[in-house]
């Protein structure tokens, strides 16, 4: 199951990296989004992918990279965690800031796709 959460992230850091817009199709359909910052709540493909689009007009491309990274699961589904770090990358650097990863992943026709995507920078 680490190979396919390991996939599952590097899927979706591409598509951030690249701001793609066809980065929602990554979910399924009725996903759950939380990011870190207030109001980022999206549920099902479409809110997801207006979250997405305000995230990708921001100053800066996110990225996560995780020291550990957990996974389990069996069949259809597969759950991960993640500690380690979103790195915002603007073109006068990047800025590093403790961030932490929880979802889970279902396999579809179409490939493994989030269900939910829960991501939070821990209290100091």
């Amino acid at each position: 199951m680490i190979g396919i959460a390991r996939a599952g992230l590097e899927q979706l850091n591409g598509a951030m990296r690249l701001r793609d817009p066809a980065a929602a199709g990554l979910f399924v359909e009725d996903a759950l989004l939380v990011g870190s910052d207030p109001g980022e709540i999206a549920h099902g493909r479409p809110a997801i992918a207006k979250l997405l689009a305000a995230i990708h007009a921001r100053d800066y491309v996110v990225q996560w990279q995780f020291d550990m990274l957990r996974a389990g699961g069996g069949g259809d589904r597969a759950w991960l965690f993640g500690e380690g770090h979103a790195v915002l990358e603007r073109p006068t650097g990047a800025t590093r800031i403790a961030y932490r990863l929880s979802g889970a992943l279902l396999k579809t026709p179409e490939g493994w796709r989030w269900e939910l995507f829960h991501g939070s920078e821990p209290a100091a």
